[in-house]
């Protein structure tokens, strides 16, 4: 994860837990102008940033995983080409040779 991204995140993941902390705070103790009622549908809206914060993570490191398998498995079908090729090359040269002779 690159660096903005990852200070992004901890930026939302800092706000989401704020405001899941002053929901369980004010709920039930205080009347914002009348806000109260909206109070718990806050605490699972809040709750469910936090959530897709982990999810989205959770997404990005299975792709990084993904990608890294198949970096390697690409790594390894170019080393088998160029040996096949390193193989067919040394074919051509002795049958020069054997020409030659």
């Amino acid at each position: 994860m690159n660096r903005r991204r990852l200070i992004l995140y901890l930026i939302f993941v800092a706000y989401q837990i704020g405001a899941f902390t002053f929901t369980f705070l004010v709920d039930g103790h205080l009347d914002l102008l009348g806000l109260l009622k909206y109070i718990p549908l806050f605490k699972y809206v809040a709750f469910l940033g936090i959530l897709f914060i982990v999810i989205d993570v959770a997404l990005y490191f299975k792709d990084w995983r993904s990608n890294k398998q198949e970096k390697k498995d690409l790594r390894d079908e170019n080393t088998d080409l160029k040996a096949r090729l390193f193989d067919m090359q040394e074919a051509a040269r002795k049958g020069e040779n054997s020409k030659k002779a």
